[in-house]
């Protein structure tokens, strides 16, 4: 005789953070955010400093002036630092997004005093070395060879320059000539107007004490810095295409074409934005959204299709994409639109919306759970002058969002029509 398994109890989980990093300031005013994690002999030291691509006055300036910051300062020669970095375990990361520039040191707690005097120097007074220079950008110029063979990195260019203007700074893509352009006065004149303490926030996480922020404070609290005060983005005029459906033809072999679906939306400020991005989750953000349901599963398009958004200052961009092949392009902008007027005409089941909130505040834990991955999620929500509360809050307004919210959100802001669409085709290799 068999007996019914009693299903456990589930309980509801609230956004939360256990750790709120509380700033400290330096001698010179520089804020530091301490996320201390004593389980580690690491130390991770970030410097993120605001603006990015979006103020650079060249393309590719941004990008090589922050990667290229390690080749030489005035008193250590490029292979000075790197023997030295490698001799105490030590590593530099660096990169350029949209809004921010971001420097990262990781090395042991017990070695930061012989590091931290090569990233003061660094800091303060890069020479950035020709020849280190020259092999970079040969370096980018293959890396764009490549990447003008895949459909849909030529598409995701198509995408943005249609959808905000070929002017506008997020849209500002680099051709091989832009390689060519950047010199070694471009990355000192955006080292001297972006890359300074004055613009800078720092971030340190692992194992962060009294002695260690005294010892940063040594070091980089007694750097010249102005008063600090962080670039303030501005907004850029937006001039979307009047035309919806762009394509353009490569000749590169490629059974796929690149396929985007978008459009401008409000930013993370906005009072709809939790609805927004929990119906932007429904759609196409998990590997169980009804655009994965349908045009993978169902109808077997693609290998993979979902929605995101890419945050500029003063908006969002919302994207679909997905690679597709050539015959299944028109179909497959169909079947994208019927879903969309699927969550307009529809509420959605409570069960579906369940999934999809749970999926979002599973994203959420996973950003927060490590003092390296919050430190991450606060340095990029800085770059828009957002904050833990802000982020929070969004978690907890789109816990409390009903199916009839979902297709009011659905109804305002996810009109195909309103949508500009891309396309980028090769030729098939037979």
């Amino acid at each position: 005789m068999s007996t019914a398994v009693e299903q456990p109890q589930l309980n509801t989980i609230q956004p939360q953070v256990s750790t709120l990093p509380v700033p400290v300031y330096l001698d010179n005013g520089v804020e530091v955010n301490a996320i201390p994690l004593f389980s580690t002999d690491l130390v991770v030291i970030t410097l993120m400093f605001k603006g990015g691509q979006w103020v650079q006055m060249k393309k590719l300036q941004s990008d090589y002036a922050i990667r290229q910051i390690k080749s030489g300062s005035l008193h250590f020669s490029s292979e000075t630092v790197n023997e030295q970095m490698d001799y105490y375990g030590a590593t530099l990361k660096a990169g350029a997004t949209i809004s921010y520039c971001f420097l990262q040191l990781h090395c042991l707690r017990r070695t930061l005093p012989h590091v931290l005097p090569l990233l003061c120097d660094i800091l303060t007074s890069p020479q950035y070395e020709q020849p280190l220079l020259d092999n970079a950008i040969e370096e980018g110029i293959r890396a764009y060879q490549v990447n003008e063979q895949k459909v849909a990195q030529v598409n995701k260019r198509l995408f943005y320059q249609q959808l905000l203007g070929s002017c506008h700074p997020a849209a500002q893509y680099a051709h091989e000539a832009d390689y060519h352009n950047i010199h070694h006065e471009d990355l000192q004149r955006y080292h001297q107007q972006i890359l300074q303490l004055s613009n800078a926030i720092i971030y340190v996480t692992g194992k962060v004490d009294e002695s260690l922020l005294s010892l940063l404070n040594t070091h980089v609290g007694h750097l010249p810095c102005k008063q600090q005060q962080l670039l303030q983005l501005s907004e850029a005029p937006i001039e979307t295409s009047p035309q919806q459906m762009h394509q353009v033809e490569l000749n590169v072999p490629s059974v796929q074409s690149g396929l985007r679906m978008g459009k401008v939306m409000p930013d993370n400020n906005n009072i709809h934005y939790p609805a927004i991005m929990l119906t932007s989750v429904i759609l196409g953000g998990y590997f169980g959204s009804r655009l994965m349901k349908n045009i993978r599963e169902r109808l077997g398009f693609t290998y993979g299709i979902g929605s995101t958004f890419l945050p500029i200052p003063r908006h969002n961009i919302f994207i679909i994409a997905t690679e597709t092949p050539r015959e299944h392009v028109a179909r497959c902008v169909e079947e994208i639109k019927k879903d969309i007027q699927d969550l307009q005409e529809h509420p959605i089941s409570q069960e579906e919306l369940t999934m999809a909130r749970n999926y979002m505040l599973g994203q959420f834990c996973r950003q927060t759970e490590t003092s390296l991955s919050l430190s991450t999620l606060l340095m990029s929500q800085r770059a828009y002058g957002r904050t833990l509360t802000d982020l929070l809050y969004e978690q907890q307004k789109a816990q409390a969002l009903t199916p009839h919210d979902i297709q009011r959100c659905a109804q305002q802001f996810f009109s195909p029509e309103e949508m500009t669409i891309t396309a980028a085709h090769g030729k098939p290799s037979f």
